[in-house]
């Protein structure tokens, strides 16, 4: 497990769970070369806006990669994916519903592995960053709200379509939980809500990640983005709920107000990125 721990008022802290995924090292460019990355210049985006992220490597496909917006609370994680005879590639959508507007440093570093505990990376040396440039106006909080007090609160994902491997998208909803409200999302293989034993080395694949509640025009709104290269094919369950205890502390649990959707991911190896809402 892949353990991703942020401040408080972070926007997004994914958490992968590459459980036992398949991936096949594959060498691209110059045996010898030194290792980089490099990233793609991102025109000025809007709040509202998925930002899709991206560049070249010539490490390893399958490789771990990490992502942050300096100074923004948000942060990432990808995997290095087939390219052509010479480069690989990696992509990352960011949603940037709960990121105020000013001008950040997007920072991608090579993962390397974990710490004995599974608490913190261990990073590499092959790292790139560029800038971004965010205008509109902030949808998010600087406060953290307790759900305690919400009296008939509701949370109404929207539903959400069969996608392909490759696919990047928003998973959305409604909600009357107050903006600043923290949430927490879980992406998982439904066969893991069956009760069906599970053995051997089965090629299961999933997130965790936290954000708050937006604002949105009428209602308030619930967001996450989705990176389905770091997902096998397979049906999944989406789930988000509010946070009963500390944030991040021993005595967090989900909380009374969730819902959850199901979808299917198909194989498909694409040619370049899609993106779909």
């Amino acid at each position: 497990m892949m353990t991703t721990i942020v401040n408080r008022l972070s926007f997004i802290a994914i958490l992968c769970i590459m459980a036992a995924v398949t991936c096949i090292g594959l060498v691209n460019g110059v045996m010898g070369e030194n290792p980089y990355i490099t990233v793609n210049p991102v025109e000025t985006k809007s709040i509202g806006d998925m930002i899709i992220l991206s560049g070249e490597t010539n490490l390893e496909e399958g490789t771990r990669l990490f992502i942050t917006l300096e100074k923004a609370g948000c942060n990432s994680g990808t995997v290095v994916i087939r390219g052509n005879n010479t480069e690989n590639r990696w992509v990352a959508p960011i949603d940037s519903w709960g990121i105020k507007p000013g001008e950040y440093l997007v920072n991608v570093t090579e993962v390397k592995g974990y710490n004995l505990i599974k608490t913190e990376h261990i990073y590499g040396d092959v790292n790139a960053n560029t800038p971004l440039v965010l205008t509109g106006t902030f949808l998010g909080s600087d406060t953290s709200i307790p759900v305690k007090g919400q009296e008939h609160a509701f949370i109404t994902l929207d539903p959400i379509p069969d996608k392909k491997t490759g696919d990047l998208f928003l998973i959305t909803g409604k909600t009357n939980l107050s903006v600043g409200t923290d949430i927490i999302w879980e992406v998982r293989p439904t066969i893991l809500d069956t009760g069906i034993e599970i053995s051997g080395n089965p090629d299961l694949s999933g997130i965790m990640a936290n954000s708050q509640v937006t604002r949105e025009t009428g209602i308030n709104r619930v967001s996450l983005a989705l990176n389905t290269y770091v997902f096998n094919p397979d049906e999944y369950n989406v789930s988000v709920s509010t946070i009963e205890g500390e944030i991040f502390g021993t005595d967090m649990k989900t909380g009374p107000v969730s819902d959850f959707k199901i979808f299917t991911l198909k194989n498909e190896s694409p040619s370049e990125t899609k993106t779909k809402s």
